[in-house]
């Protein structure tokens, strides 16, 4: 349906890159997205269910742990970014 001349260079472009980055970085970044995305999805997902549903306890649980996540990822950078 659409033509994959663009797909075979988008690979051939994150084959180059992915190749001048150190294993330990990728690592740190996929790890660092994962919690960004947890971390939003949870404090969302709280903020949703306390102010649409009424469920005060288990949303507000979730934003705290939401924003927690956010912490930790905010760390985890900071570490990261002071150690080299």
């Amino acid at each position: 349906m659409f033509p994959d001349t663009e797909d075979a260079e988008a690979d051939r472009d994150l084959r180059r890159g992915l190749r001048g980055a150190s294993p330990e970085t990728l690592r740190a970044f996929v790890l660092l997205a994962v919690v960004v995305q947890a971390g939003l999805f949870a404090a969302s997902l709280g903020a949703m269910l306390a102010a649409f549903r009424g469920r005060r306890l288990l949303g507000g649980g979730l934003v705290v742990a939401g924003l927690g996540a956010l912490a930790v990822a905010g760390a985890l950078y900071r570490r990261r970014r002071s150690g080299d």
